[in-house]
């Protein structure tokens, strides 16, 4: 079955504690948590093909957009503080699906990037770098 994006939920907060996070208001978009692994190579002279192991995961990045809301001070205006003060921030994306699925991880807000256009409204693009695992639950 598939799941619908309408009703994904995207909290940030300051504890791994459910009264600690906050739903990032008016999101419009967003993408992963996603990321790749490092190939090492362990061929030796004794090798008859290449021979590899998996490195480290790094769970790559997490991105959203948003249109822009100045009086979402416990998401967005939270958001951008957090990139200002380099702070780590806990992230919870809670999906739609019953029982609902969520994936829980830190990371740091790189970017808070506004955006707009004639006939339109201000937006942002937020992007978070992932710091460790993600956790699905």
């Amino acid at each position: 079955m598939a799941l619908e994006s309408q009703g994904v939920v995207i909290n940030v907060g300051t504890a791994d504690s459910p009264s600690a996070y906050h739903a990032v208001g008016s999101v419009i978009s967003f993408s992963g948590p996603g990321g790749s692994a490092s190939v090492i190579d362990t061929t030796t002279l004794a090798s008859t093909a290449k021979e590899k192991m998996m490195g480290l995961p790094d769970e790559g990045e997490f991105t959203m957009e948003v249109l822009v809301d100045n009086t979402d001070t416990n998401g967005q205006v939270a958001l951008k503080t957090a990139r200002t003060n380099r702070t780590l921030k806990y992230f919870k994306v809670v999906l739609t699906d019953s029982p609902q699925t969520y994936g829980k991880f830190t990371g740091y807000v790189l970017g808070y990037a506004i955006n707009g256009s004639v006939d339109n409204v201000v937006k942002a693009s937020i992007t978070i770098a992932i710091d460790g695992a993600v956790t699905w639950g």
